[in-house]
C-alpha cells in the first residue's frame, strides 16, 4: 500500500516541485522591457568592504572560471546570459603573475585595469579592445572601464565589459560578461550598479 502510496505522489512532487525556468526568464525579460530596457536595482550586496545595488534575479553563481581569485563575487542572470563579477584587489596582489607586467608606479587603478583586461584580450580569438575612459565624476569613486571583444569560451563571440574602482586603499575590479546584442540595451545597467557602490563596514 504504502508502495502504491509513492508512486502516485512522486509524479506529483515532479510537477509541482520542479521550478518553471522558462516562465522566470520570461517574466524578467518582460519587466525589463516595460521599465524602459532597464533592470531595476532593487537588491543591495555587501563584498569585502563595499556595497553596491543588482537586480534581484541575479542568482549566485558559484563558478569563477572568468575572475583571478575565488574569493570573488559572482552573479548569473539566466534571461539574458549575462555573468556579473566583482573581486578585489589590493598592493599585496603586484606580486602575483597576472599583473607583475603590468605593474604603472604609482598608479594601481590603471595596474590593475590593465592587467585584467589584457590578461582577457590574450585569452581570446579575434579579440579587440576598446578606448579606457574615466567614469563620469557624478559616480562616488574613481574609475576606469572599457570593453573587450572576442570568440572564446563564453558562447562564442561575447563582449567583456570591465570596469576598475579605488575605494579607500583597495580596487574593485567589475564584470558584464555577455553578447554585443544584450550589452547594447544593458552597458547603462551595469553603470548604474558602478555607480551605486559604497563603502562599507
Amino acid at each position: 500500500m504504502i508502495y502504491r502510496l509513492l508512486l502516485l505522489f512522486i509524479p506529483l512532487f515532479l510537477i509541482v516541485g520542479c521550478f518553471d525556468y522558462d516562465k522566470e526568464n520570461k517574466e524578467v525579460r518582460e519587466a525589463f522591457k516595460n521599465n524602459h530596457y532597464n533592470f531595476e536595482l532593487n537588491k543591495t550586496l555587501k563584498y569585502e568592504g563595499i556595497s553596491f545595488k543588482i537586480p534581484k534575479h541575479f542568482a549566485q553563481n558559484y563558478s569563477h572560471t572568468y575572475t583571478i581569485k575565488n574569493s570573488s563575487l559572482t552573479r548569473t542572470c539566466n534571461a539574458f546570459n549575462i555573468y556579473f563579477s566583482v573581486e578585489r584587489f589590493n598592493q599585496s596582489d603586484l606580486y602575483r603573475d597576472f599583473v607583475s607586467d603590468y605593474v604603472i608606479e604609482d598608479d594601481l587603478l590603471n595596474t590593475f585595469q590593465d592587467a585584467y583586461v589584457w590578461r582577457r584580450y590574450e585569452s581570446l580569438d579575434n579579440a579587440g579592445v576598446s578606448i579606457k575612459k574615466e567614469l563620469p565624476k557624478t559616480f562616488k569613486h574613481k574609475g576606469v572601464i572599457q570593453t573587450i571583444a572576442g570568440d572564446g569560451t563564453y558562447s562564442g563571440q561575447a563582449y567583456y565589459i570591465t570596469s576598475t574602482l579605488k575605494v579607500g586603499t583597495d580596487y574593485y575590479v567589475f564584470q558584464w560578461i555577455t553578447s554585443k546584442p544584450v550589452s547594447n540595451y544593458t552597458y547603462d545597467d551595469f553603470e548604474r550598479i558602478l555607480k551605486s557602490v559604497r563603502k562599507s563596514k
